[in-house]
């Protein structure tokens, strides 16, 4: 869980940062509203949506690194170093590992994650756990159940990925001991 809130954060906060760097015109803005309604046609989507003041993206990119530390010093506690969290967003920003994570993932495997903890915990019941795990389409503009198999299998390589980077990472610091 810490580290796929961590992840999300990390995704937002560039996803802010990459967005400061574009022109901030009405000719973008009204260029992508109608790529939206023509894409998304239930989605009805005005210029002024993509116009935006730069001091709050700003300001969004700084919360956004905020709660991303919070969640790092948390995943720090329950024995995860936070160097090995960096490691591991970069390692999915980048593509090499984790790849439904950071397509959509990141926005529901926390909500995902706690349903399924909730459950095992009996907090919530069978049918309440399979009305938490939907995910949104965006053509439809509807939920529809998510796939728990494919969810599984990306937690139990997140874990995996997890234990790589933290093993190499071992490696690192015991050879630099010995060799320096």
């Amino acid at each position: 869980m810490a580290v796929v809130q961590a992840y999300h954060y990390y995704t937002m906060m560039n996803v802010q940062s990459e967005l400061l760097q574009h022109d901030n015109s009405w000719q973008e803005a009204e260029f992508l509203s109608n790529l939206i309604n023509m894409l998304l046609p239930y989605q009805d989507c005005s210029p002024t949506e993509f116009i935006y003041d730069k001091d709050d993206v700003s300001e969004e990119v700084l919360k956004y690194y905020d709660e991303f530390i919070r969640w790092k010093k948390f995943a720090e506690k329950v024995g995860i170093s936070e160097k090995t969290v960096t490691a591991f967003c970069k390692n999915v920003d980048h593509m090499n590992a984790v790849f439904p994570l950071k397509i959509f993932g990141h926005i529901y495997y926390s909500d995902w994650l706690m349903a399924y903890y909730l459950y095992l915990e009996n907090a919530i019941s069978k049918t309440d756990l399979q009305k938490s795990f939907v995910e949104f389409s965006l053509f439809s503009g509807k939920t529809k159940p998510a796939n728990f198999i494919k969810f599984k299998k990306t937690v139990l390589e997140i874990e995996k990925i997890i234990m790589e980077i933290t093993k190499k990472q071992i490696y690192r610091e015991i050879k630099k001991k010995l060799f320096f």
